[in-house]
């Protein structure tokens, strides 16, 4: 007799191309380890053994592209390019381009609780030179090639000769014209200094590529983060200025940003430069083209971040005082993802369709078949669509954000009538001040996302733990004080990863662990 089709079937989205399943958000540079911040070593993989054993088929990361002075992932030098910061120096000391002394020396005056990007910067180019003097004049990373590593790696060596200052900035004035003879020149000036980075970036992708394929033998893969924007000192901006919002000279007209919305009553002013968009679209959007392209190279699968803005973007004046002040501004719309899609084919994509959200981003979401994101913190605000009983299977659901509070704290921050509707709804009759690893009340409302009909629950590190808000990622809108957090030493090991192995057999029946 024939095996029914189980009867669930009928009752899921139309779509059912995604098994479902779980994962865990935690950026790399948060994990625990000797250098200062996370790197791509054995503490990386030692997490995918975590995932693994707790039943979870998914690592979200936050963008690992290089970044600039103020260490945001989602202000990025390049489009391409990795952060050096999280190249595991173990690597060195075992292809003997250093010496364990130096080795040694690299880990002193590391926090042991958050990230000194300052200091974790400096120590990590000191180590990566000394690394590079002894490599060979190139001779090891020479088959490395990529289409945007020359113009990265002159546009950095640029960068050091002029203490790290934008291209805007640069007192030469010729070489902020990517089509001077100065910069010409420069190609064969600074000959030894470009063949540095290219060096530093052949050893993030080796170990990159190691770190991606054990994932990937442990049935974990990784979803990437691809920013909307570039930063202004971006690589992009300076050798291809056509393509953005600004002139010859580095006069920028107009920036990306939002309007007043749940985070911050006074809307957001990012500072990156915005697209030229007639432009692109006269090319067939090649750039996007190719950057996707990249970014499906590197990731498993790629969330796409601030998809509204394809549909209409939040233009704010350069001379604005505040973000208040931009406008919507339609976008490359449907048109750019037909594009992608000819060029490209199935694109693993998930669109981060957050924030001021209208009839006609949702349209434009349907038209893609991308899954969208539901976080469950936005229900009490009176939006039901992130009530875990409303997710369809074309939803990536979240508990919280990097972007979001902790779970716990989301709690403590409720009024009392919006609380006791919020514990009602996961049936959860303890108490609710209790935190850390076994804390019950984060436990009820991950069981109510993994019982939704999402194809993927992501549940962001420190609701695993139970942590509070001093261990928030970021305060949007905030210029200061943020990406710094880390996991303390053993705190991985206080997870449950037992009960999670179990949950995920209950609750993913279609796709077991």
């Amino acid at each position: 007799m024939q095996k029914p089709e189980p009867r669930i079937r009928r009752f899921m989205h139309t779509e059912t191309k995604y098994l479902r399943s779980s994962g865990v958000l935690m950026p790399l540079t948060m994990l625990h380890g000797p250098f200062g911040i996370g790197v791509m070593g054995e503490e990386a993989k030692d997490f995918v053994d975590l995932l693994k054993k707790g039943g979870f088929r998914a690592w979200q990361l936050l963008p690992v592209e290089s970044t600039g002075e103020c260490f945001s992932p989602y202000k990025c030098i390049s489009a391409y390019a990795g952060e050096p910061m999280l190249i595991d120096p173990r690597m060195l000391l075992e292809s003997e381009l250093i010496t364990y002394d130096e080795l040694s020396d690299r880990m002193q005056g590391m926090s042991d609780n958050h990230v000194e990007y300052g200091l974790v910067r400096e120590k990590q180019w000191a180590l990566l030179r000394k690394a590079f003097s002894r490599a060979g004049g190139g001779k090891q990373h020479s088959d490395f090639k990529k289409p945007w590593l020359d113009d990265y790696a002159l546009y950095m060596a640029l960068k050091n000769r002029f203490g790290n200052a934008p291209w805007f900035q640069w007192s030469d004035a010729g070489l902020r014209n990517y089509e001077s003879d100065s910069v010409n020149r420069a190609r064969t000036e600074l000959k030894e200094e470009i063949e540095f980075y290219k060096f530093v970036q052949w050893l993030f992708y080796k170990q990159w590529a190691s770190l991606k394929e054990y994932a990937n033998s442990q049935g974990i893969s990784i979803i990437g983060d691809m920013p909307i924007y570039v930063s202004e000192d971006s690589v992009e901006v300076w050798c291809k200025r056509e393509l953005f919002d600004v002139d010859k000279n580095g006069n920028f007209t107009a920036f990306g940003g939002c309007p007043p919305d749940y985070f911050n009553p006074e809307g957001q002013f990012w500072g990156n430069p915005i697209y030229n968009w007639a432009l692109m679209k006269k090319d067939g959007y090649d750039w996007w083209i190719e950057r996707l392209k990249m970014a499906i190279e590197r990731y498993d699968f790629v969330r796409l971040d601030h998809f509204r803005a394809f549909e209409s973007y939040w233009r704010i004046p350069a001379n604005a005082v505040s973000a208040k002040e931009g406008k919507w501004v339609k976008g490359p719309g449907i048109a750019l993802m037909n594009a992608l899609k000819k060029a490209i084919g199935e694109l693993p994509v998930i669109a981060e369709d957050l924030g001021v959200i209208d009839e006609k981003v949702e349209a434009l979401l349907v038209k893609t078949g991308f899954r969208g994101i539901r976080v469950m913190q936005f229900s009490n605000i009176g939006d039901d669509h992130h009530l875990p009983h409303n997710y369809t299977h074309l939803t990536v659901a979240y508990t919280g954000t990097h972007d979001n509070t902790t779970l716990l704290a989301w709690h403590h921050e409720l009024d009392q009538k919006t609380r006791d509707w919020a514990l009602e709804y996961v049936g959860f009759t303890g108490d609710w001040t209790v935190g850390g690893p076994n804390c019950e009340l984060n436990k009820a409302w991950i069981r109510a996302l993994y019982m939704s009909g999402a194809s993927l629950v992501v549940i962001p590190i420190q609701d695993l733990l139970g942590y509070g808000s001093d261990t928030r990622t970021n305060i949007p809108g905030t210029p200061e004080g943020n990406w710094k957090f880390r996991l303390r030493s053993g705190a991985l090991s206080q997870i449950d990863f037992t009960y999670y192995e179990r949950l995920s057999k209950a609750a993913f029946r279609d796709n077991p662990p």
